[in-house]
């Protein structure tokens, strides 16, 4: 009985109505500075990636211990808040992390998210089997902007002294399903299958191909399955 009063009075509109409560910048000035010298993480996996043991594990891993200072924000985000520019750029350049053989997407602080915040992740892609005859920065840029946005592109048509791959940093989104190979078809009529090769990938759903699960928790799976036992009954 005493539970459901309490229950009742969580959920009351009492203070509701009251006037609005006005707080002066000066009493969070600090704290905005501190965030902007902040990274937010996401672990893309949490059936496998507790977030306590990420904030606990990853300053360790950066080699950043005692140089910075990690919180729970929601059971989505962790916050790692640096004390230097240099150590926070130092690790985005080295993103994305891996945690328990996921991966984790990791943004720096906006104080104005826009929607699309956090729901993206960047990966190295070697990019195989281009036939000799049609190697280049805008045949590489070409195939590579059918997987994600482009982000930079690892080769120079005059400098680069091996071809055996292409490397490109692309842009995902976390929910896309990851491609391996692509047949492709030049003007002069050859064709070519061309393989990816995502740099420190570990794991991925093998039904759906994406890497914020495994398949046997895959959504995709799981309605594939039900739907068949529907069919069945």
């Amino acid at each position: 009985m005493a539970d459901r009063l309490w229950d009742d009075l969580q959920n009351s509109n009492l203070g509701r109505n009251d006037p609005e409560l006005f707080i002066p910048h000066h009493t969070y000035v600090d704290v905005v500075g501190r965030n902007r010298l902040s990274l937010i993480a996401r672990p893309l996996n949490t059936r496998s990636q507790s977030l306590q043991a990420v904030f606990s594990s990853l300053p360790r891993t950066w080699g950043l211990t005692t140089r910075i200072h990690g919180r729970v924000l929601s059971d989505t985000y962790v916050q790692f808040i640096f004390q230097s520019e240099i150590d926070l750029v130092s690790v985005q350049r080295r993103a994305p992390w891996i945690f328990n053989n996921w991966f984790i997407a990791s943004q720096r602080w906006e104080d104005f998210p826009d929607v699309d915040f956090l729901t993206t992740i960047e990966f190295w892609v070697q990019i195989r089997g281009i036939p000799l005859p049609y190697v280049s920065e805008g045949t590489a840029r070409f195939i590579a902007q059918t997987l994600g946005q482009v982000i930079y592109l690892d080769f120079h048509d005059e400098t680069t002294v091996q071809i055996t791959f292409i490397r490109v940093r692309v842009r995902f989104g976390i929910t896309d399903c990851f491609r391996f190979f692509r047949r492709v078809c030049f003007e002069s009529r050859e064709r070519a299958m061309i393989s990816f090769q995502y740099e420190r990938l570990r794991r991925i759903c093998s039904h759906c191909l994406q890497i914020t699960h495994q398949r046997s928790h895959c959504p995709h799976f799981s309605s594939l399955r039900l739907l068949g036992t529907v069919l069945k009954s």
